[in-house]
This record gives C-alpha cells, sequence and structure tokens, in this order.
C-alpha cells in the first residue's frame, strides 16, 4: 500500500510537471483564444449550525452556488481512537438527503427528504454538487502570416514584416488551467474532472495517467489479507465449555503492532471487540468472556493491526467467523442426585411497632445434599437462634405488664421422601437449648410439585417453649433468575402465647451469578388490628 501510494504521488506530480513545462513553452494565457469550457460536478462541503423548527440551518448559500429546490447529502463525522495502535480514526458516513428550502448569501434553511439513518445534528458535515468548468481545448492552430508558399507572396505584402505564432499545445494549456482550478477540491471531484476531460480527449497523451489517477482517488487500498507466509503462528479452536472463560493467543510476523478479536454468540448480530494483549515480541492473547461462550455456540474472527493503524482480517473474517462448538456441562441443579445446598436467612418482625413488647429475631442456616426426584430426595441439617418476647394480650395490653423474654439455640435434621416427582413429604426433628434447660420440637410438611420449580408446601411446628405455628408456603420459580416466596402463617410464637396471630410474608431473590442467590423478605403481622407491626430480612443460598 505504501509503495503504491508513492508511486501515484509521483505520477500525478510528473504529470503536473510536463504540463506546467509545457504551458510555458508554449506561451499561451490561462485561457487562450479558442479554448471552451464545459461543466463537470464538484462537491461543495458545509456545516449543519443549528436547528430551528424542525429545519436545518447551514452554511451553504449563493455565494457557494447553491439555490432553494437543491437537494444535498447529509454526512455523519465520526471520530475514534484506535484501541490498539491509539492512533485518532476520522471518517464521515452519508446519514441521509436534505432540500434546500430557503438560500440566502451565507446561510440555507433545509428539510429532511426521507428517513435518516441517523437524526440530523449540529456539527453533521453538507455536501452539494455544483458546476465546475473544464476546459476543452481547440483544434491546434496554424501559423498565421506566411499564408502562401514562397515565390507566390503577395507583392502587398512584400514589404511587410511576415509574423508567425508559435505552435501552441492547446491540451496542455486546459489541463494546467483545469489543475489550477482544483487545487484543494476533493478526491472525488477531481476524479469526475479527470474523467470529463478524458472523455473530451480521449486521444490525450495524458488520458492513461488521468485515468489511473481518477481510479486510485476513488478506489479504497488496503490489503485484505497478509500474505500467508508472513503470518506467523495463527491457531484456532473448535471447542469450548459453556460459561467458562477461554484464552486465546498467537503469534504474528513483524509488520504487526496488535491485534484484535471479535466474538459473538451465534444467532446475535453484534461482535464483542476485545484487544489482544502483547505478552511478547511478536506474541499477543486475549480471553474471551464465559458469557459469549453458551448455546448454540461462538463465532469469531481475529484482525491484525498494522503500523498505519489498517487491519487485516487473519482468521477468518466479519462476513465469514469461524465456528466454536460450546460444549454445555450438565446442569446437576437440574438433574437427580449431586447437588449441595447452603443457605442462611434472618429476619426480626414484631407483632406490636407500637410498644415494642412482642417481636422475635430469628437466624437459621442450613446446608443439605439432594439426591433423587424419588425416594430419599434430600437430606440437611441446621442450626438456629431465637430470641424475642411477648405474652398474652390482656398482660401486654390491657395490665400492661413486662413481656416474657425467650431465648433458644437449636440444631436440626431434616429428610425429604419423594413419592413421585411432584409429591413428597417433609420432617424435620429438633432439639434446642434454653435457659431452663434442654427441650425440643418438631416440623413437618407436604409439598406439592418439585423443589426444583415452582412448588406449594403446607405443614407447621411445634418447638418447645415458644409455641406453635402452621404454614402455607409458595415457592415461584417461573421468572428466570428471580425465585419469589410467598409465606403465611398462623401463629402464637414467641411465647406460646394463648392469642395466636397472622403473618405475610414475601420474599423476593435475585441470582447474581450461576447458582448463587441473594434475597429480601418484608412482612407484616398482629394479633389484632392494634397489636401489629412489619418485618424485614435478608437471605442468601448457594448450590453446586
Amino acid at each position: 500500500m505504501i509503495d503504491s501510494e508513492r508511486v501515484r504521488r509521483r505520477r500525478i506530480v510528473a504529470l503536473g510537471v510536463s504540463v506546467a513545462l509545457a504551458g510555458t513553452f508554449s506561451g499561451a494565457h490561462a485561457q487562450p483564444a479558442g479554448v471552451s469550457r464545459q461543466v463537470a460536478s464538484e462537491l461543495r462541503e458545509g456545516t449543519v449550525v443549528a436547528i430551528d423548527a424542525g429545519e436545518l440551518v447551514i452554511d451553504l448559500g449563493l455565494t457557494k452556488g447553491v439555490k432553494a429546490g437543491d437537494k444535498v447529502e447529509l454526512w455523519r463525522p465520526i471520530r475514534v481512537r484506535h484501541p490498539v495502535t491509539g492512533a485518532m480514526l476520522n471518517e464521515r458516513f452519508r446519514i441521509g438527503t436534505l432540500r434546500l428550502v430557503q438560500a440566502r448569501g451565507s446561510l440555507s434553511l433545509a428539510a429532511v427528504e426521507g428517513a435518516p439513518t441517523r437524526p440530523p445534528a449540529t456539527g453533521d458535515y453538507v455536501v452539494a454538487e455544483s458546476a465546475v468548468p473544464v476546459v476543452v481545448a481547440p483544434e491546434p492552430t496554424k501559423a498565421v502570416g506566411a499564408a502562401t508558399s514562397p515565390g507566390t507572396a503577395s507583392p502587398a505584402l512584400a514589404n511587410e514584416t511576415k509574423v508567425v505564432t508559435v505552435p501552441t499545445d492547446p491540451e496542455a494549456e486546459a489541463l494546467s488551467t483545469l489543475m489550477k482550478h482544483l487545487g484543494g477540491a476533493p478526491p472525488a471531484s477531481r476524479a469526475r474532472a479527470y474523467l470529463t476531460f478524458v472523455s473530451l480527449h480521449p486521444d490525450s497523451p495524458y488520458a492513461a495517467v488521468l485515468r489511473q489517477e481518477a481510479h486510485d482517488l476513488t478506489t479504497e487500498r488496503a490489503p485484505s489479507a497478509a500474505p500467508p507466509e508472513l503470518r506467523g503462528s495463527l491457531p484456532r479452536f473448535s471447542r469450548a465449555r459453556a460459561g467458562v472463560a477461554q484464552a486465546y493467543a498467537l503469534e504474528l510476523d513483524p509488520r504487526f503492532v496488535g491485534a484484535v478479536i471479535h466474538a459473538r454468540r451465534k444467532g446475535t448480530p453484534a461482535y464483542r471487540s476485545i484487544a489482544m494483549g502483547s505478552f511478547g515480541e511478536r506474541y499477543f492473547a486475549a480471553t474471551l468472556p464465559g458469557d459469549t461462550l453458551a448455546d448454540p455456540g461462538l463465532e469469531y474472527f481475529v484482525e491484525g493491526v498494522l503500523a498505519n493503524g489498517t487491519t487485516v482480517a487473519l482468521v477468518g473474517s466479519a462476513q465469514e467467523p469461524r465456528d466454536v462448538e460450546v460444549e454445555t456441562p450438565e446442569t446437576s441443579v437440574r438433574e437427580p442426585g449431586q447437588v449441595a445446598q447452603v443457605g442462611l436467612m434472618t429476619e426480626i418482625a414484631s407483632f406490636n411497632v407500637k410498644k415494642a413488647n412482642d417481636y422475635v429475631f430469628q437466624t437459621e442456616g442450613t446446608v443439605g445434599w439432594r439426591l433423587h426426584d424419588e425416594g430419599i430426595r434430600a437430606i440437611r441439617s441446621g442450626f438456629g437462634v431465637l430470641r424475642g418476647e411477648g405474652g398474652s394480650l390482656r398482660d401486654l395490653d390491657e395490665l400492661g405488664l413486662a413481656p416474657t423474654s425467650v431465648g433458644l439455640t437449636y440444631g436440626y435434621l431434616e429428610a425429604e421422601v419423594a413419592f413421585t416427582p411432584r409429591l413428597s413429604i417433609i420432617g424435620r426433628p429438633i432439639v434446642a437449648l434454653r435457659d431452663g434447660g434442654v427441650t425440643g420440637g418438631a416440623q413437618g410438611f407436604v409439598r406439592f410439585g418439585s423443589d426444583l420449580g415452582t412448588n406449594l408446601s403446607i405443614g407447621g411446628e411445634v418447638l418447645g417453649t415458644v409455641g406453635q405455628r402452621g404454614i402455607v408456603q409458595l415457592e415461584w420459580k417461573t421468572i428466570p433468575r428471580v425465585p419469589i416466596v410467598l409465606r403465611t402463617e398462623v401463629t402464637n410464637q414467641p411465647s406460646s402465647s394463648p392469642d395466636y396471630g397472622a403473618r405475610a410474608i414475601a420474599q423476593v431473590g435475585y441470582q447474581l451469578v450461576r447458582d448463587f442467590t441473594v434475597a429480601a423478605r418484608v412482612s407484616y403481622q398482629g394479633r389484632t388490628i392494634n397489636h401489629a407491626g412489619p418485618g424485614a430480612g435478608l437471605a442468601v443460598g448457594y448450590q453446586w
């Protein structure tokens, strides 16, 4: 690319020198007699300087050769920094067409034609085509003065001085004038003017050079690929494990100063571009995030970055990426057996927020092992700490007596036995320590539905001197990554009060990462309308 650019520059410089020399020796003026002009097109550029009442104000006016009714192109400038070389890259992209509504000396009002690909904004470029004169050379002139051959000259002119004009090169004059006019013009304008000149002068000695120059000005010159023998070691991988980050490294020849790997989940439109870091001379590496490695597979391609910022496709391309088969391991949480589970829950609930004399604080942890869908489904064990105060409504509200304090530290062993995948029973014996000695209790449920999906549990608990409670609990697992628990209780806890109360509990969780969930719990409970209060808690769970 660099060599061809140098050749192109030398060619056009040589053309300019030859044209200048031809014009010098011809003694012609900027536009000699008989030299005519034809019209090509030239790009006139402006900018959107404001947006007023839905119309665009642009700095192209009558002084730049535009008028009301003209259509102009709207272009969006893009300026980004290359992620590998750090070089600033500038480019413009066409986003729509405008029609000039009013044109004045230096400004015009324009309206959008059709549907632009981006909403217009101040700073966008406006490009209009306007007339450009192209000089057309006449036929070469003949000598003036010596119109007859010697010996036949008119006697009237015998004693007059014979004036003979120097033969001119009208094509060189025309091309010289054209190149002066095109100084500073955009490449596309110069290319069109060159081709117009060639069409008018197909036999010109400058035609071949002008055709090549027009071609070079309108053709993107970027290497499509590096010579295979110079690329170095370009590995590919064809299999990866779902959810596990994948390292990729390659060796490139010294021409490359960086590399970028582009990856996407198969079936999605956009690639994720990851700049590859250097870890030694000619060696580059990157790590593909685990979230790109999932069903139904991965597509990727790799580009090398040359010193001038040009990217070269090395492994695959955006249109033809390489495929990677992603292996999805069996999700043990959805299969019987080999699932370990741990959890921790803590909450405080007030039955009388007005006096804070009837409340319970409880923290419970559990660890378990799930075995099968049928038969002995799971074995779990855990511990808990319960503290609180309470009493009867008469003692607390009518007589104003001090509440009874309650404290237990307990442990339990729980088993779940499934008769079918959707019907099981749960039993939990409890051993507890309190200030007065050892006490015990039990808890039991019937579960309808699989514990791995949405299910309903109905049961109850009896716990030492604390009291009893009946429980109905719905575990709702239909929203991905958001498990929800809705629970109601009828209880006389925490102090075996003769007055039962009701509790309504809602718990919403979120799976932060695979198999790890956090949850927030809110509740409201009361024994009467005037003896009630709120509650709150947190829970975490993990399984593998």
